[in-house]
């Protein structure tokens, strides 16, 4: 039985890569704006956001703001990159420098998904929100997936991927990279994973002065030859 219940986004050239690395790009979460106080509340809105229960998947199929347009919510990292929310755009616009060809779309040379596996009540990913079940969808993406390179986005989930890891094996050394990147050696993975740690790119600020340590440490991982 599966942990996760989004299914990851893989774009078409995901195993050809950036450089011949597999890149999955780890968001947050997911969060729904239909509550009480919307101008459009949605009735199952209390259940399929309830931050104890912790399971949206009642509501897959038959989310009236998904279903009238043929979509599911389980397939929200790809409905999210077909929208291209501003995070989305700016990410995409930083990792086009390193295809090379401006008019390639970059998405579909890497995979994402989000952390958190239920639709949120909240815009902000709360420690409360987050449980030991995303986790295991995690490793079981990466299991699946097998990247190279993980970029998990923003500080609200990367305590859980990063000192609550078992898998790490040099944490010790984080800052020798300035606290950006460190490795995972995952069970049933062939090679070892890079995991860069970037603010998100939605945080405007904090993500457009970020960007030159960013891709300094981007270029590290995608330049260091595979150990397969």
């Amino acid at each position: 039985m599966t942990n996760r219940f989004f299914k990851p986004y893989i774009g078409r050239k995901y195993e050809k890569g950036i450089n011949r690395k597999r890149i999955l790009v780890l968001g947050a979460s997911f969060y729904c704006t239909h509550g009480p106080e919307s101008d459009a509340p949605c009735k199952f809105f209390a259940e399929c956001t309830d931050p104890v229960k912790k399971d949206s998947s009642k509501f897959d199929i038959c989310c009236p703001f998904y279903a009238e347009s043929g979509l599911k919510l389980s397939e929200e990292p790809s409905n999210a990159i077909a929208e291209r929310y501003r995070a989305y755009q700016n990410f995409a616009s930083f990792m086009q420098q390193f295809v090379g060809d401006d008019e390639e779309d970059v998405w579909q040379r890497m995979a994402f998904t989000d952390y958190v596996q239920f639709f949120l009540p909240t815009v902000d990913t709360k420690k409360e929100y987050l449980s030991q079940r995303d986790f295991d969808a995690f490793v079981e993406t990466l299991v699946e997936l097998r990247p190279h390179v993980v970029v998990a986005w923003g500080m609200a989930i990367i305590e859980e991927i990063r000192e609550h890891n078992p898998y790490l094996t040099d944490f010790e050394r984080l800052k020798e990279t300035e606290w950006y990147v460190c490795h995972m050696q995952v069970p049933h993975v062939p090679h070892e994973i890079a995991l860069v740690c970037s603010y998100h790119p939605s945080s405007v600020s904090y993500w457009h002065n970020d960007l030159d340590t960013l891709t300094k440490y981007i270029k590290a991982v995608l330049y260091t030859k595979n150990k397969e």
